[in-house]
């Protein structure tokens, strides 16, 4: 099989692939092969079965632009052609052909070759050619620095490149063989080719109410001479009210002189800002002598954009000043626009309560009224005016400068400043009432109840008679320098009193701009004062029971807060009890009084025990806060000798003559000594003496009296014994008697012991 059946081959295969799966991006031509190299022409239709059935069923409409335009001789004419799917959508990779029809002027320059394939575009003669739409978006330049006269390809378009040297028509058939409607598949377009060069008027900017002349000039392409004679017409389309001199109205046709030039003059009715867009038309004369009709050669636009001046004030100012303090306003006039503005006036009528003092350049003053004239404004001119003022009042002020010009041009500013005055306040704060012994704390608070700021501030506090601050001094100089409005400062300072009263204290404040304020704080200075007053017994025996009473007053004009009552045990006593809640804590006995109001008492009990013989002191002493007293009182402990006589006999009964012997026994159950103890014994008549004993004393014998002689001492539980032993003589119950008496007894004691004698 020689090449080109291979070919047909690879054709008729992807022909009857595309049919079976409805590939939309693979042609038949994409399968020729070898892929690179020379241009191998591809037949536009697969073979036979292919051929007859829709082998492209996605390709269903061809475009073509444009499809009629008139171009000078001499110059190219780009067409374009897409090919589209029932949606729309450009399809890539789809044959075209480029066809001139028989007797046309014209020929194919160039077509879209672009592609790597063996079967992508070419040219068969100056009037038939070949191309495909392309896979990809391209940019189609014409070789210039000129992007405007780029064409811009899209995936799915491809182009053909048609000329004339000569005047006529190009008759151009495009046919898009992938297209299976044969109603749709060619697109017929026309180019016409005229000796004809123009140039139209570039767009125009104008001052408004000036004119402007639009110049279309007509040529020859060949030669560049002019032509004559050619009918141009101009029509306004939109923008502010206009008309052409030529004919006063919207529309102007005239023709070209022997420049070739046509001319025509825009003027506004009102002087207004805005743009004309102004479409033109450009028509060759008939030619009666050769039977050639009229011709329009080309279509264009322009515009006209009338500016006029522009006029702008803004005025700037302090937001905050200060009364009586001067300051400025700012006022810039400018001119944004492109043209002069011209008889520029500026107006600033100042407020009620706003004082003229000067101003930069200097104005014609009328009262509150300012004026400036400024004349002409270049340009994207501006001028500058500072205007110095002041005020002797606060408020809310609004300053508005207008500035005027010539076409009724206008505009306004205005600047807005809140005159304030600093105002000072100042507040003094104390405790009612404190104890002497107590700190008194002063809070100061300055504050600038205004709305500028207080400058200079200045605290002044003198300490009445009677009060010094604790760290020394009787006075406070303070100067707190700047507060903002709404600001405050706070001093604390801390005093105490010598005595108690009432303490009447006034502070002061001082700023700049003669503001002064002062305060007053009153304490009353109050005392407890604690009295303890306490009774007992002066005289106690050892062993007994000694109650004192304690009575704890305020006399004081303030509570004792928290008083405690303690007594601490003297020596050689004990605790025994105590009343109100008394609780022994470490060898003293405590009590909780709380708090004792002015006037009142608490009085309580404490009952103690005596331990040894002696003075005891005892003292009570009273602490509440802020106050304090004792009180005490001593009591003599003495001891007793209490001396016990016993008697008993040993023997009852007896016989007569039998002996009987009877023990004295002599006890101290005192806590004293007992002293110059004598024991004196009488025996009955039934009763004789036979012997005693007296231990470390001797006793006498006068008859039927045995007296033992003294003894000395006897201590507190000793004892002494005496014996007496006798003989009964005859019978009977008879009564043995013992008389005891000391230096602590004021009268004897008296003891008998009965005894049985019998015969």
């Amino acid at each position: 099989m020689n090449r080109k059946g291979a070919v047909w081959a690879l054709v008729a295969a992807a022909a009857l692939g595309m049919a079976a799966t409805g590939c939309r991006n693979t042609m038949p031509h994409a399968f020729t092969w070898p892929a690179g190299g020379d241009v191998v022409p591809s037949h536009p239709k697969p073979p036979e079965g292919g051929y007859y059935s829709n082998w492209d069923p996605f390709a269903v409409e061809l475009e073509v632009t444009p499809l009629e335009d008139v171009n000078p001789v001499q110059t190219q004419h780009i067409l374009v052609a897409t090919v589209k799917d029932k949606d729309g959508k450009p399809l890539p990779n789809r044959r075209v052909e480029w066809i001139i029809a028989s007797g046309s002027v014209g020929d194919i320059v160039e077509v879209d070759e672009s592609g790597w394939r063996a079967s992508r575009g070419y040219k068969v003669d100056n009037h038939y050619a070949v191309s495909h739409t392309n896979n990809f978006d391209h940019v189609l330049t014409m070789g210039t620095d000129d992007p405007a006269d780029d064409i811009q390809l899209t995936k799915g378009q491809t182009w053909c490149t048609i000329t004339s040297p000569i005047e006529g028509d190009t008759h151009i058939i495009v046919y898009a063989p992938g297209i299976y409607d044969q109603t749709k598949h060619k697109v017929f377009a026309v180019k016409h080719w005229y000796d004809v060069d123009w140039a139209f008027p570039e767009p125009a900017t104008n001052p408004i109410g000036t004119t402007h002349e639009f110049v279309t000039r007509v040529t020859k392409h060949s030669d560049g001479a002019p032509l004559p004679g050619y009918q141009v017409t101009y029509t306004i389309t939109d923008g502010p009210a206009a008309v052409f001199q030529q004919s006063n109205g919207t529309t102007a046709t005239v023709e070209t002189d022997a420049n070739g030039e046509a001319h025509v003059t825009l003027a506004q009715v009102q002087p207004a800002e805005g743009t004309n867009n102004i479409s033109i038309d450009i028509m060759r004369p008939p030619n009666d002598q050769c039977c050639k009709p009229a011709v329009h050669i080309a279509t264009g636009a322009t515009s006209k954009t009338w500016i006029g001046p522009k006029i702008a004030i803004a005025k700037t100012a302090p937001a905050r000043e200060i009364v009586n303090h001067q300051f400025q306003y700012a006022i810039t006039v400018t001119n944004p626009s492109e043209v002069n503005a011209e008889n520029v006036v500026v107006t600033d009528p100042l407020p009620a309560g706003i004082s003229y003092v000067s101003s930069t350049p200097s104005a014609n003053v009328s009262g509150q009224t300012l004026t400036w004239s400024l004349g002409t404004l270049a340009p994207h001119g501006s001028q500058d005016i500072t205007v110095t003022v002041q005020s002797p009042q606060t408020g809310t002020f609004e300053n508005c400068a207008e500035v005027t010009a010539k076409y009724g041009l206008s505009d306004r500013a205005c600047a807005t400043t809140v005159i304030t005055a600093p105002a000072i306040a100042i507040e003094k704060n104390c405790p009612a009432e404190v104890l002497l012994c107590d700190d008194i704390q002063y809070v100061i608070t300055v504050r600038n109840t205004g709305d500028a700021p207080a400058t200079n501030v200045r605290v002044a506090d003198s300490l009445p008679a009677g009060m010094a601050l604790t760290s020394g001094g009787t006075s406070i100089n303070e100067n707190i320098g700047t507060l903002d409005p709404g600001a405050s400062k706070q001093l604390t300072y801390t005093v105490r009193a010598s005595q108690t009263g009432t303490y009447n204290n006034t502070v002061s404040v001082a700023a700049d701009g003669g503001l002064e304020a002062s305060a007053e704080c009153t304490t009353v200075v109050r005392q407890p004062v604690l009295e303890v007053t306490k009774t007992g017994p002066e005289m106690r025996y050892i062993g007994r029971n000694a109650q004192y009473e304690i009575t704890v007053r305020n006399t004081g004009d303030a509570p004792a807060r928290d008083t405690v009552l303690t007594d601490a045990l003297p020596a050689g006593t004990t605790f025994v009890s105590a009343s109100n809640g008394g609780q022994m804590q470490g060898g003293s006995v405590v009590w909780n009084l709380g708090t004792i109001a002015p006037g009142d008492s608490r009085s309580v009990t404490l009952t103690l025990k005596a331990s040894s013989a002696g003075v005891v002191h005892n003292t009570a002493v009273a602490k509440a806060y802020c106050a304090e007293d004792s009180a005490d009182v001593s009591t003599e402990i003495q001891g007793i000798a209490a001396i016990l006589l016993e008697v008993i006999d040993i023997e009852d009964p007896i016989e007569v003559g039998a002996n009987i012997t009877y023990i004295i026994t002599v006890t101290n159950q005192g806590s004293a000594v007992g002293t110059n103890i004598r024991v004196t014994c009488e025996l009955p008549p039934e009763l004789e003496y036979v012997s005693s004993d007296g231990g470390v004393v001797q006793a006498t014998i006068d008859g039927s009296k045995i007296t033992f002689a003294p003894l000395p001492s006897l201590q507190p539980g000793a004892k002494a014994t005496f014996k007496v032993i006798a003989k009964g003589t005859s019978a009977g119950d008879v009564r043995f008697k013992v008389n005891m008496i000391s230096d602590q007894m004021t009268s004897p004691v008296d003891e008998t012991e009965s005894t049985h004698v019998y015969e």
